[in-house]
């Protein structure tokens, strides 16, 4: 691509990350290959998530504030402010259904030790590896979870994402979140993925 083009269009600091057009390029690719697996993904922990705290706290457990932490009930609040503000109903399925990838991620932080226990992740992930196979907790999961957080962000905000360390195996990362939920999310995702 001609450079005033680059200029123009991309930008100087956003194309000086990269160290050819090449790069740019691939980094799109990798991006548009994440896509599926991190919606997947998403729509799978939020829907998994509510079934269980509709069954552990209530239907409105969204709106139990015992439960939930202050940032949590802040977020709560966010989403149903955004609602209001483009007209929409606050029904629950609209809040959860508007409610960010973070905070579902960090119901597993500290905070939610006491109230997610290794049965109600059991009960998010039905297909949790034994401990025997490996041992996965609470804590592990939110690292997992955010780790792929900050992938998607970086992802859904056009960033580099290729040749950052940190980024190298977050496929097989979210491939095995899918996993723990059931193989044939994973199956499916690598399918549609690859049509």
């Amino acid at each position: 691509m001609k450079k005033h083009l680059i200029t123009k269009y991309i930008s100087d600091a956003r194309f000086g990350k990269y160290k050819s057009w090449d790069e740019y390029e691939e980094n799109l690719c990798f991006s548009k290959k994440s896509y599926i697996p991190l919606s997947i993904l998403e729509v799978a922990l939020r829907n998994s998530i509510d079934n269980l705290l509709t069954q552990k706290v209530g239907e409105l457990w969204h709106e139990n504030q015992s439960f939930l932490t202050k940032d949590s009930q802040f977020k709560i609040q966010q989403a149903k402010d955004m609602l209001r503000k483009r007209r929409e109903s606050t029904s629950r399925e609209k809040i959860i259904a508007e409610l960010s990838f973070g905070f579902w991620v960090n119901l597993f932080k500290r905070p939610y030790d006491k109230k997610l226990r290794i049965k109600d992740l059991k009960s998010i992930f039905p297909n949790l590896p034994s401990r025997q196979v490996r041992f996965v907790n609470r804590e592990i999961i939110y690292k997992e979870l955010n780790h792929i957080r900050n992938f998607r962000n970086r992802v859904f905000h056009y960033e580099k994402i290729i040749n950052k360390g940190n980024y190298n195996s977050v496929m097989s990362e979210i491939d095995e979140i899918l996993n723990y939920f059931d193989q044939e999310l994973s199956i499916f995702s690598k399918r549609v993925n690859d049509e």
